[in-house]
């Protein structure tokens, strides 16, 4: 090879050369990775596993390039770690003893942290603490995800409040997680989702939280949060889910929630709320999830509820309202799940919910309604056992829509002018009969046990019905 040909190539190497070193991790980046490596997890000697851990990604390592400051060419930066994932295999699992790892704030580059299912050892709690605020505030880190750790144990550190790039902050599943919210996390004005469920906190949801105007997932539910629902959440406008149940929330259900124009998803369950719901419900024209069961409201359900267009499940059961089943609920026509069981509801089913071509599941039962169920038997064969009508003793089936499946509610028997009252079963001497009620010009019965011996024209069972009222 002529010599010149061998310079060239060697000036190529070297240039290659050069060109890798270049880019090769940071050395203090890479000894702070090390060090966050050997803190949490000892799945392997972090330390031979190579030189660069970007050059062939370690797992639950992912590395992107950053340009140097002034040079816009990715084609010359630099591999820098920009997310770690512990705990859930393929990623590095948690040792017994591991620490939360602090130096991670420290790595420059870092958006996203994952700590799921890692701190579970029952002998020994890991505390949740993070650098000083002062460490924190020139973080880069957009999502913190800390969920599923039955061992992690402590408050939500404050200094959270400083990290002010976060736009998801996930601490949820950590059930020694106790305290208060800090008001600091006003501060987080990036934060687009917000989820602080299922862990142990304490105190009153903050009103600042408010103040989180870019916000679209709020969801604070299982916990113990009391007092009431701060008005300042009505701030929201970006809001889409919002799930406040299961703690225990009293007062009422703030007036400002109606201005959560963007909301689809509402939950409220498993509280003390009570009162009324608040007028303007209807506009939250994309409302689809309206959850509020197990609270208090003692109160007539509103009419407003039918005027929720896109409705698909509204479930308010166990509740103590009262008062009839509102005929609006039969414009619903996205409906597919309705739930009003184990309430005080009186009067006749809404005929229009059979109009309900969506609806999956219904469940009326454990009030005093009363009359004849409005569903034909293709509406009754649609739900089959998701429709539960049980304890309500005044309701009947008309016989011509009865089907195999259960409802919990026995067939209507005519006494039609001239006619005998009709039995279920020709083979029992026994008629279920209870409240009396015209429908068609005609008496029918439902409920109750009488014997066959009453199978008299309606005059007579009338008479009967009120010399038993007067036994």
């Amino acid at each position: 090879m002529p010599v010149a040909s061998v310079a060239l190539l060697l000036h190529l190497l070297s240039m290659a050369a050069a060109a890798t070193a270049a880019l090769a991790m940071d050395p203090a980046e890479r000894e702070t990775l090390l060090l966050v490596m050997e803190a949490v997890s000892s799945d392997r000697d972090w330390r031979s596993v190579g030189p660069d851990p970007c050059g062939s990604p370690w797992p639950g390592l992912e590395c992107k390039p950053v340009p140097a400051a002034g040079n816009v060419s990715s084609a010359a930066a630099r591999l820098h770690v920009t997310r770690l994932d512990f705990g859930v295999a393929p990623n590095p699992t948690c040792k017994d003893g591991a620490a939360f790892p602090h130096l991670a704030f420290a790595l420059p580059h870092l958006q996203s942290l994952f700590l799921v299912d890692c701190f579970k050892n029952p002998a020994a709690t890991t505390a949740f603490t993070l650098p000083p605020s002062a460490n924190l505030t020139s973080s880069r880190l957009q999502q913190l995800s800390v969920r599923s750790n039955p061992s992690l144990s402590g408050t939500l550190p404050p200094q959270l409040s400083s990290i002010r790039s976060l736009q998801v902050l996930t601490v949820s599943q950590n059930a020694l997680i106790r305290g208060e919210v800090p008001q600091g996390i006003g501060e987080l004005k990036s934060l687009v989702h917000l989820d602080l469920s299922y862990n142990s906190l304490t105190g009153t949801i903050p009103s600042r939280i408010g103040e989180l105007r870019s916000l679209v997932g709020l969801d604070l539910s299982y916990n113990s949060f009391s007092g009431s629902i701060p008005g300042q959440l009505g701030d929201l406008a970006m809001l889409q889910k919002l799930d406040l149940s299961s703690n225990n929330l009293t007062g009422g259900v703030p007036a400002t929630i109606t201005g959560l124009t963007s909301l689809t998803f509402l939950a409220l369950s498993n509280n003390g709320l009570s009162g009324h719901l608040p007028a303007g419900l209807s506009d939250l024209l994309d409302l689809q999830y309206l959850i509020m069961e197990n609270n208090p409201m003692g109160v007539p359900l509103p009419s407003e509820l039918g005027d929720i267009a896109r409705l698909q499940e509204l479930r308010l059961a166990n509740s103590g309202y009262s008062g009839s089943i509102p005929e609006t609920l039969g414009r619903l026509a996205s409906l597919t799940t309705l739930s009003l069981e184990n309430n005080n509801l009186t009067g006749r089913i809404p005929a229009g919910l059979s109009r309900l071509k969506r609806m999956y599941h219904l469940n009326l039962s454990k009030n005093g309604l009363d009359g004849v169920v409005p569903f034909d038997g293709a509406f009754l064969r649609r739900l089959g056992r998701n429709l539960d009508l049980s304890g309500n003793p005044g309701l009947c089936v008309d016989g011509r829509a009865v089907l195999q499946a259960d409802v919990g509610v026995g067939v209507c028997r005519r006494a039609g002018d001239g006619g005998d009252i009709a039995s279920v079963s020709a083979a029992t001497d026994v008629l279920s009969v209870g409240t009396l009620f015209r429908r068609d010009g005609q008496l029918w019965l439902a409920g109750g046990r009488w014997s066959a011996l009453l199978l008299i024209r309606p005059v007579a069972v009338a008479l009967c019905c009120s010399c038993c009222l007067l036994l």
